[in-house]
Order: C-alpha cells, then sequence, then structure tokens
C-alpha cells in the first residue's frame, strides 16, 4: 500500500499572519499592550527603523516619509521594542488574566 503525500506549501508572510488570532481585540476599555509616539520617529530619529524591522508591518511611511503606526497587527514579538533606540515604543506585555494577546496556531 503506498502513501501519496502531497508538497508542503510554503506561506507567504501575509499567509503566515493570517493564521494569528487575537484575543479579546475588541475590549476598548483595556489599554493596548504597547504605545509608539510617532511624533519622535517623524522628528528626531535618525533612521526610523521599526519601519524595517516589524514583521507585521504595523509601521509604515507614507508619500511624504512620516512614520505611522497601527497596534491592530501587532503580533507582541517585541522587535520594534528592542530595535528603538530613541524612545519612541513603551510597552506592557498584555495581562493573560484578561485573556487578550495574540493565540498563537501552529507554534
Amino acid at each position: 500500500m503506498s502513501s501519496s503525500s502531497q508538497p508542503v506549501k510554503t506561506l507567504s508572510l501575509p499567509e503566515k499572519l493570517g493564521l494569528v488570532s487575537y484575543r479579546n481585540q475588541s475590549k476598548s476599555e483595556i489599554k493596548p499592550h504597547i504605545r509608539v509616539k510617532t511624533e519622535i520617529c517623524n522628528s528626531t530619529c535618525p533612521h526610523q527603523c521599526t519601519t524595517y524591522v516589524c514583521p507585521a508591518n504595523c509601521y509604515t511611511k507614507d508619500d511624504l516619509g512620516k512614520v505611522h503606526f497601527q497596534v491592530e497587527d501587532c503580533i507582541e514579538c517585541g522587535t520594534c521594542m528592542y530595535a528603538c533606540d530613541q524612545g519612541a515604543v513603551s510597552w506592557e506585555f498584555p495581562d493573560p488574566e484578561i485573556g487578550r494577546g495574540v493565540t498563537w496556531n501552529f507554534g
């Protein structure tokens, strides 16, 4: 009896991020785990490195080169927290007792 194996599909980053689910992100009374002072990114930051290191592309630049941040897609990896050397990113890990944060599927 032979078994046919299917080739494993390599997922793109957007496809991988689509597998991430979030718990209770709609609870607006609870503050987000991350705060970004984009005014620092857009005034004193010489490199705007968060726009290059965020795997979820939460940091983007517009046509004028201004940095914008969108928390909704954040996967809580902490990369921006370590990369930012200008004090623009403040971070508090989500409280597991309230059940917020990323639910990792497949690791």
